[in-house]
């Protein structure tokens, strides 16, 4: 019995011995690991079916465009989506009347003529500025500033035209309406009960304020026939913010307005300082009737020059945008600002070229603008055959930073701005292993995505990887994006592939970056059904 005890004895400490040497050899690879790369521990943790070699961008490029537009030497564009599903681009661009352009797609455009041409008597000889064209009732009216014979002022004429390529006539044969002051940048606002009403600037030229030539905006109520006002101007902005006095003390300009709806709120945009120097931005502002009160934006101004990021250049990289207007896209899905910039940001001056960038509104009302832009955009909705599936889709994150939301990933906004950081998806203290993913409850067929990367540098990524319905792997996703590209993403093509879910995870992250985020993920696809 003695003999089977110490046997016993003998196996047990055996036992503990080699647990002990188990519990060792755990610890020694549990270290083993945390020393290993946590971008090798990512890579082995996917079960690799399908490793995909992206294809070259190329193949894609005609699903972008890049602004500046090809309409130049001009200003002040305005575009007109017709009837017939057209686009029309008016905008200063002649000496004595109005060039148009003509677009199937907002993108591409061509010269078509001269809309507008002066008559040999009109009482519009010269400085023929900033038209803008309404379609109503079969008709489309064109209005416009120009310098009048007689007293040598600034007024507004109106014009029409059976066609939005004209030719378009001055019915009138004289100014829209006289107040004894100089008026330009004509703007028609048509509200849902049907009521009319015209927006312009009275000219600095002419108004002097305390010592100051200073542009201020008047709204005014139009008659049905579109061709005369009713009632008095009502004053609806001046000069007053800080951005908007750029220019110097001597002239201050509030321009250029337009007006849009979103509910029951309208929204003034217009331009300020100098049409032709670097400070030239736009600004907006809000009100509940048509004719104010206005209150202006304190996130003005919303659309400003751009300077190279290094700050090496005394020149801004794009210069002076401003003086907008709006068009939806062919499917009516998106909305985007018609700019112009100066054609060379180191002269700036009066030779200028159009731009569109999209432009959306905040759950809270306020407005965002995805530009000015320089780098390769997204078609507008409804062209190239393709749609956004990541608007579809259910998003989700390893973690998130109190304040933000994964969804901000398929809000709209871009990393422009300084106020854009406030609707990243950033994580909760997370670099080197965070991750975003996008489901959904049918299969996709998708062949790119787009990667847009946070405004903050203090959020940069340098390097992910795309884990496609947790099987296909497309790794070594690089951020080596150009500053000087404002609006540059990642863009990943590949071949067509079914998938219900799209991961990207985040490899490393760019130096001292305590947090990592993204401001947007755009899945190009197409429903199985549609294919």
């Amino acid at each position: 019995m003695v003999r089977n005890m110490k046997v016993a004895l003998i196996t047990l400490i055996i036992l503990i011995i080699l647990a002990i040497i188990a519990i060792i050899v755990i610890i020694n690879d549990a270290a083993s690991i945390s020393e290993e790369n946590v971008n090798k521990m990512i890579e082995d943790s996917v079960e690799r079916k399908n490793e995909i070699t992206p294809l070259s961008w190329e193949n894609i490029k005609k699903r972008f465009y890049s602004n500046p537009l090809p309409v130049n030497n001009i200003g002040d564009p305005f575009v007109l989506k017709a009837s017939d599903g057209k686009y029309y681009c008016y905008a200063t661009s002649a000496s004595d009347g109005y060039k148009v352009w003509l677009s199937d797609d907002l993108v591409n455009w061509q010269y078509a003529g001269m809309a507008f041409r002066r008559e040999a008597d009109s009482w519009a000889v010269s400085d023929f500025w900033a038209p803008e064209v309404v379609e109503y009732n079969g008709k489309y009216y064109m209005f416009f500033s120009a310098r009048e014979e007689n007293t040598k002022s600034l007024r507004i004429g109106a014009a029409v035209s059976d066609s939005p390529l004209g030719p378009f006539e001055d019915v009138l044969k004289r100014p829209l309406f006289d107040f004894g002051y100089a008026a330009i940048d004509a703007s028609v606002f048509i509200d849902d009960d049907g009521k009319k009403y015209l927006y312009y600037s009275r000219d600095c030229s002419e108004n002097i304020v305390n010592g100051v030539h200073e542009s201020h905006i008047y709204g005014i109520e139009l008659a049905d026939d579109m061709l005369s006002v009713t009632g008095q101007p009502v004053l609806l902005t001046q000069p007053e913010q800080r951005w908007e006095k750029m220019s110097g003390d001597a002239w201050r300009w509030n321009e250029g307005p337009i007006v849009l709806k979103r509910g029951s709120i309208y929204y003034m945009f217009y331009s300020a300082n100098c049409y032709a120097d670097a400070t030239y931005s736009v600004g907006y502002a809000t009100s509940e009737s048509p004719l104010g009160p206005f209150k202006k934006s304190e996130q003005n101004p919303i659309l400003k020059s751009k300077l190279y990021p290094d700050m090496t250049k005394s020149e801004p990289l794009i210069s002076g945008p401003g003086h907008n207007s709006f068009a939806l896209s062919p499917d009516g899905k998106e909305l985007f600002i018609v700019y112009h910039t100066h054609t060379n940001p180191s002269l700036g001056g009066g030779n200028r070229q159009m731009n569109i960038d999209r432009i959306g509104f905040r759950d809270d009302g306020t407005v965002y603008v995805n530009g000015p832009s320089l780098s390769p955009q997204i078609l507008p909705s409804g062209l190239g055959g393709f749609y956004n599936a990541a608007l579809e889709a259910k998003v989700s994150a390893s973690s998130v930073k109190p304040g933000h939301k994964a969804e901000s990933l398929v809000d709209g906004e871009l990393g422009f701005t300084k106020a854009s950081t406030d609707y990243d998806w950033v994580s909760n203290g997370e670099t080197e292993g965070a991750w975003v993913c996008l489901e959904w409850d049918d299969e996709r067929l998708i062949d790119t995505i787009v990667l847009f990367p946070s405004f903050s540098d203090d959020r940069r990524i340098d390097e992910g990887q795309l884990i496609i319905d947790d099987g296909n792997l497309i790794n070594n996703v690089k951020f080596d994006l150009d500053a000087e590209k404002p609006g540059a993403s990642v863009i990943i093509h590949f071949p067509e592939i079914k998938a219900k879910s799209v991961k990207f995870v985040v490899k490393k992250a760019s130096e001292g970056v305590q947090e990592v985020g993204l401001s947007e993920i755009y899945v190009m696809g197409k429903t199985l059904d549609e294919k």
